[in-house]
């Protein structure tokens, strides 16, 4: 599932690749794909616009046109946006075809079929982003938050970072990462965290975030750039789908697989404990 450092990629590529660029027509090929406006509507104002930049914003990957309209995508699942050439065209599972001009077109396909787009005026970008939470990678992220933000609830710390209205831009595979990274149990209840395992928990946050930007992302399945090339990042995970195999701390543990806030979880329950906060944990973890 594309999550922000997949995003952050596709981002840079179309920078690259496509910024620049004008869009002589878009084919809609599945009518579901577009949520906002309606599939006529969407391609009359597609035509003829040029492409003058792209962002991303948590998990959105944003396509800004000279109209000052934004074409906003959610891959979702699957969602894979391909430029064609130098990419072979694809044949199977296609959404959307971006006609550009010199002859080249922007393919969207997705095997799972529940990537989204919304063609949005600026008012109607602001009213749709503006419930997100900071980007855990700017400045403005700081451990206070999050303990300002969480310290007081009882829900389970895992669900909490994954609400894109707390930190934008987490998804599953890096929550996992990230929870074993600050050596915290899924389940433990944001209330019971220590100023050190907050401390932890931030540092995590950030460190796992960049590494999936430094390596391009993480392909476990369906995950690739603009050329068709899949990320490395899933070359450095320590406990995501690594059920049944050695904690990498070597704690004579085991990485297991649970559901938590309905959502398939890995953790080492050695190093992750339930219980947590205690002068040993916050030592260790100082």
């Amino acid at each position: 599932m594309p999550e922000l450092p997949e995003v952050e990629t596709i981002k840079g590529d179309l920078r690259e690749l496509v910024v620049g660029s004008s869009i002589e027509r878009a084919e809609v090929l599945d009518p579901a794909l577009v949520e906002q406006p309606s599939v006529e509507e969407f391609v009359h104002r597609l035509a003829g616009v040029r492409v003058t930049g792209a962002r991303r914003r948590a998990k959105h990957l944003i396509v800004e046109l000279d109209t000052g309209d934004s074409l906003v995508f959610q891959l979702k699942i699957g969602g894979q946006l391909l430029l064609v050439p130098p990419v072979e065209e694809p044949r199977t599972a296609l959404m959307l075809v971006l006609h550009l001009d010199g002859g080249r077109r922007l393919f969207l396909r997705d095997q799972t079929e529940f990537t989204r787009v919304r063609l949005l005026d600026a008012g109607e970008l602001e009213a749709r982003l503006s419930p997100l939470g900071p980007e855990p990678l700017e400045e403005g992220f700081a451990v206070e938050y999050l303990r300002e933000t969480l310290g007081g609830r009882k829900a389970q710390i895992k669900p909490l970072i994954l609400d894109q209205k707390v930190v934008a831009g987490v998804g599953n595979i890096y929550a996992d990462e990230i929870l074993f990274d600050a050596r915290l149990h899924p389940r433990r209840k944001a209330n019971t965290l220590s100023d050190a395992e907050w401390r932890a928990l931030y540092g995590a946050i950030r460190e796992n975030l960049a590494a999936g930007v430094e390596h391009r992302g993480t392909t476990v399945r369906l995950y690739r750039d603009v050329l068709n090339r899949p990320g490395e990042h899933q070359n450095y995970l320590r406990v995501f789908e690594k059920h049944g195999e050695p904690c990498p701390h070597a704690c004579g543990g085991e990485v297991v697989r649970e559901k938590v806030g309905g959502r398939p979880t890995h953790f080492c329950p050695g190093c992750q404990r339930l219980s947590g906060g205690g002068e040993e944990q916050r030592l260790t973890l100082a």
